[in-house]
């Protein structure tokens, strides 16, 4: 199953809701993240289930070559923090290297104008795969990390690779989200007719791709965004609602909300508070220095 999925992550846009930290980054995925950055953690959970195809969507070739810089394997300097004796730095630095045999593939989105675009971009270098779209900034830290989310979510699609399928968590709050209502998604909803809001990694069939890919061509021919569309972008929401409603091919095709289990935990990291909060999560629950960091956490409440 898995070489039949291509692992899209959408990076463009200026981060803005993440400043000042994101303001001289090339992207707020490059963002500190525990002991890596915020992509180090969404291409580890790749990887460690076996993924090895991965399309990074970004604005511009300059910010391309900043993500394959900071991607680089870097062996010398591994080596180096060994022969000294930080071990534990130099494993931190070895898990943001990817393996030889990843298919890592970058893609260009000139203008921005929505992820339904980024999928159909995103698809042209991947024709043959489904998509697993992730955006960089919804972390879901798994209690079980040999059954983590992602891993469930993939192995619930192959069981029907007609299903459409978004990651589901239960919150008051959905206004920011999109919710499922009467078989289509609904985004930033103004009533809430269900609580389970939608976030990625989200599962979008090769038919779906394959559909948004074709608008994509005709946007380029006639500079027409698709008609009816709620927001001033084209997202992803509008690309699988249109899919669903144009009939023929979406024949047997369905949104499923896949719910996270209760105990894994969301880190939204999309604005600057947020991020911050998320983490200190991952400073003092996932690093390899929790501890220490811990102690030092400690002594600093203590002060006051």
């Amino acid at each position: 199953m898995l070489d039949k999925i291509e692992f899209i992550i959408p990076c463009g846009g200026k981060s803005t809701r993440n400043y000042p930290h994101s303001k001289s980054v090339a992207h707020k995925s490059l963002l500190p993240f525990g002991d890596g950055r915020l992509i180090d953690h969404v291409l580890q959970d790749i990887i460690r289930m076996g993924g090895r195809h991965i399309t990074i969507v970004c604005s511009n070739q300059t910010t391309i070559d900043l993500f394959k810089e900071a991607l680089g394997t870097d062996k010398s300097i591994e080596d180096k923090l060994r022969a000294q004796g930080r071990i534990a730095i130099a494993d931190a630095l070895a898990a943001t290297f990817l393996p030889a045999d990843v298919d890592l593939k970058f893609v260009v989105q000139s203008e921005p104008i929505g992820t339904a675009h980024v999928l159909g971009l995103a698809h042209r270098v991947s024709a043959d795969r489904h998509g697993v779209m992730i955006f960089p900034d919804d972390i879901i830290v798994s209690r079980h990390p040999d059954k983590t989310h992602i891993q469930r979510l993939v192995a619930a699609f192959a069981q029907d690779e007609r299903q459409i399928l978004l990651t589901g968590v239960e919150q008051e709050n959905v206004s920011n989200n999109a919710i499922l209502h009467e078989g289509r998604l609904i985004e930033k909803p103004v009533e809430a007719y269900n609580h389970l809001a939608g976030y990625s990694p989200m599962v979008i069939p090769k038919a779906v791709l394959d559909f948004m890919t074709d608008q994509v061509t005709t946007y380029e021919r006639t500079g027409q965004l698709p008609a009816g569309l709620k927001m001033k972008e084209w997202v992803y929401t509008d690309g699988i609602n249109q899919f669903l409603d144009a009939g023929g091919d979406a024949a047997g095709y369905y949104i499923r909300m896949f719910p996270k289990e209760e105990e894994d935990i969301l880190l939204d990291t999309g604005t600057l508070p947020l991020y911050e909060k998320a983490q200190l999560r991952a400073l003092l629950c996932l690093s390899r220095f929790q501890e220490e960091n811990r102690a030092a956490a400690r002594a600093l409440l203590a002060e006051g």
